[in-house]
């Protein structure tokens, strides 16, 4: 089997230095015209080391929305449905992107999620799983709250505004301004001695959930 025919179990991390900072200079371009950006708390995001950057989900375009602010790498899981597509598979996957079947519990994922971290990487992640289609956040997964405190990594949460405005699901591409706000980091320590499971999980989510909806 040549490598690429299965995105899931054949696909590496190796994000492409090159094809980021060749990304930054577009989406420099497009932040400034079709879509003109507002960018708060940018000072939040840590010039280096690990991180998971929790974010909320309205639109194809989040990751390149919250990437660009972020001002470095941020190593985004998505779902293995987009590395399907020739083009737009390839650039995603230059920009660190990496796939996870969102139909179960994907263990090549999480593998390299916990890379990603282990590295002193950005790690992105929308838990809520999907795009809210009416702007409301949706019900939270687990995997952000286990990875940060599987490697004790603090969370840094983020708000996009308006994104589903510019790309709306199913609908062509419009002219709109559209914002990006991050938090304060915070670490989930509660969880760093248990097993992440019941009610400190549920608090875990909780809180996690808030501190987004602080940010919107």
């Amino acid at each position: 089997m040549e490598r690429g025919t299965d995105t899931r179990i054949n696909y590496e991390w190796q994000p492409s230095e090159g094809w980021y900072r060749a990304m930054r200079v577009f989406f420099g371009v497009v932040f400034h015209t079709a879509w003109p950006l507002r960018v708060e708390g940018a000072e939040h995001v840590p010039r280096q080391g690990a991180a998971v950057v929790v974010s909320n989900h309205l639109s194809l375009i989040d990751p390149f929305v919250v990437g660009y602010a972020a001002n470095r790498l941020v190593n985004f899981m998505g779902k293995e449905e987009l590395f399907r597509t020739p083009f737009v598979g390839f650039l995603i996957r230059q920009l660190g992107a990496f796939p996870v079947d969102r139909g179960r519990r994907d263990a090549s994922a999480m593998r390299i999620a916990l890379q990603v971290l282990k590295a002193g990487e950005l790690l992105g992640m929308f838990p809520e799983g999907t795009r809210s289609t009416g702007g409301e956040m949706l019900e939270f997964r687990t995997g952000a709250v286990r990875l940060a405190t599987k490697t004790r990594s603090p969370i840094i949460p983020v708000a996009v505004r308006n994104t589903n405005h510019a790309m709306p699901p199913g609908r062509i591409i419009r002219p709109a301004r559209i914002s990006v706000r991050f938090g304060e980091p915070f670490e989930l320590t509660e969880l760093y001695e248990s097993n992440s499971k019941g009610e400190a999980m549920e608090r875990a989510l909780a809180v996690l959930k808030e501190r987004i909806e602080e940010l919107a």
